[in-house]
């Protein structure tokens, strides 16, 4: 049992559950798919990461893994699209999110299948930056409130990601402090998705 790193998983897991049914659930359905596949995926890697380190269901590394993977990979996808749609303040059209989702979920099954964690990371590393872009666009035009939520949501996502880099002598554990930034960056995108145009 590795009670902080279950507290901070915990956490990571309600904060999920509160940013979707607070804000997610009330959206459109693609809408809320697009933004879902991403905090949805990262709330049951967290629910299964708490149940892994309280040491409680033996499979739960492997279940937490497998929505890490969804996270980075469908969730990836559905996240550039709904950041890129709420910096240009237009609604999201239907179709292209189903095909975007779909197109995640390929990636994630030949991630799966063929065990190509390059492709995976290649995605993440793609995606965030993206997001990020579209933040800084939205800030020029007439979406300001709902990019600065983004730009706040992957700023917190890469302090989290990156924490032994610069924050090497935290008092924090770094896998605690990657729990709670990573709540922090969920509960950014929520606030964004709020302001989506549908």
């Amino acid at each position: 049992m590795e009670l902080s790193h279950a507290i901070s998983d915990a956490v990571l897991t309600l904060t999920g559950i509160f940013v979707f049914f607070r804000y997610l659930l009330r959206l459109p359905l693609p809408v809320c798919l697009s933004w879902g596949a991403f905090v949805l995926s990262v709330t049951l890697a967290a629910l299964f990461g708490t149940l892994r380190f309280l040491g409680v269901m033996p499979s739960a590394f492997k279940i937490s893994e497998l929505f890490q993977h969804t996270a980075g990979t469908i969730g990836a996808f559905g996240l550039v699209f709904a950041s890129v749609f709420l910096a240009l303040r237009k609604p999201m059209p239907a179709l292209p999110v189903y095909e975007v989702l779909a197109l995640g979920l390929v990636t994630f099954s030949v991630v799966r299948l063929t065990e190509n964690y390059a492709l995976l990371n290649t995605i993440l590393t793609v995606s965030i930056p993206v997001v990020f872009l579209a933040g800084l666009w939205g800030l020029f035009r007439v979406a300001k409130q709902a990019s600065v939520w983004l730009l706040l949501a992957v700023v917190a996502l890469i302090a989290g990601t990156f924490n032994k880099n610069f924050m090497a002598n935290s008092f924090i554990d770094s896998t605690n402090l990657y729990h709670y930034l990573l709540a922090i960056s969920l509960l950014c995108f929520g606030r964004a998705a709020q302001q989506q145009a549908y």
